[in-house]
């Protein structure tokens, strides 16, 4: 093979490559999962949620209004957004945030959560305030009751701390509920997956199903071993991506989303942007 050959052949595969990186990063992938809520019987049976999760804005790869057309296109009955909205290493994107989150409420109502980078951002109380002010209910360790169809469904928000192991325990005490919501059946939208056990041990308050986001779905993910490194995880982390339960408590679940955006590692690999869809049964 002469040198031009090797040299045409060295340049294909690195345009292959970053053909590849460029569409890992760019174009959204959808994930269908349905989930049985106990206790609820027929009565939220078919009802769509839109899970999005670590957006990093303005550090996301997919086009915000591709995105929106792609939620919309689900006709949800509501919409979690489970944290990291925006990224900690950038000025604040105030109008590609209130874009966002306005064209939210307008699909469905929309509820969300704070994640370390919105808290550490230095702009938290602009974050709540543009959320607040299109109409997203800003869950701040607090529950919502979100009336679907002819019932409804507990809507709970753990918002992110600075030190979760000095939180006291269990660690959803400190999320207020109204005493007649508590024989509800409940949703609980928390950023941070690996506390998952920790959400199961307050019986007044254990969500029936928690959203969550914050690994990243391991940032590079290998076939069989699946993500290799998510922040409260560490290498080779447990909970990266799709539903997880507890043995000994099988009917309460966690949906992990990989999210859409980066943050400290600027690519994902194997490991598209995920807008999750879950149907209620």
């Amino acid at each position: 093979m002469s040198g031009w050959s090797i040299v045409g052949v060295v340049v294909a595969i690195v345009c292959v490559i970053i053909l590849y990186l460029y569409l890992q990063n760019t174009q959204l992938e959808r994930t269908q999962i349905e989930i049985k809520i106990p206790f609820t019987g027929k009565s939220l049976s078919g009802a769509k949620i839109v899970q999005l999760s670590d957006l990093h804005l303005p550090r996301q790869g997919v086009s915000v209004k591709k995105l929106i057309e792609k939620v919309a296109q689900e006709k949800p009955d509501m919409i979690a957004l489970t944290g990291d909205l925006i990224d900690v290493r950038d000025d604040f994107p105030q109008e590609e945030l209130e874009f966002l989150c306005r064209s939210l409420v307008e699909i469905a109502p929309t509820f969300a959560v704070t994640g370390n980078h919105d808290l550490n951002s230095g702009h938290l109380q602009k974050w709540e305030a543009t959320l607040t002010s299109v109409g997203v209910r800003v869950l701040i360790d607090e529950a919502d009751w979100l009336p679907i169809g002819e019932a409804g469904i507990v809507v709970m928000g753990l918002s992110e701390k600075e030190d979760f192991s000095s939180t006291p325990k269990p660690i959803l005490r400190g999320v207020m509920i109204e005493e007649s919501l508590r024989t509800k059946p409940r949703i609980l939208l928390a950023h941070r997956p690996e506390l998952f056990e920790e959400y199961l041990m307050d019986l007044t308050r254990v969500p029936a199903l928690t959203l969550s986001g914050h690994a990243h779905g391991g940032q590079v993910r290998l076939p069989f071993l699946g993500g290799l490194f998510s922040p409260g995880q560490g290498k080779l982390p447990t909970f990266t991506n799709g539903v997880y339960y507890d043995p000994e408590m099988p009917a309460y679940r966690m949906m992990v989303s990989r999210g859409i955006g980066n943050s400290t590692f600027p690519l994902r690999i194997n490991n598209r942007p995920e807008i999750v869809v879950i149907v209620l049964h």
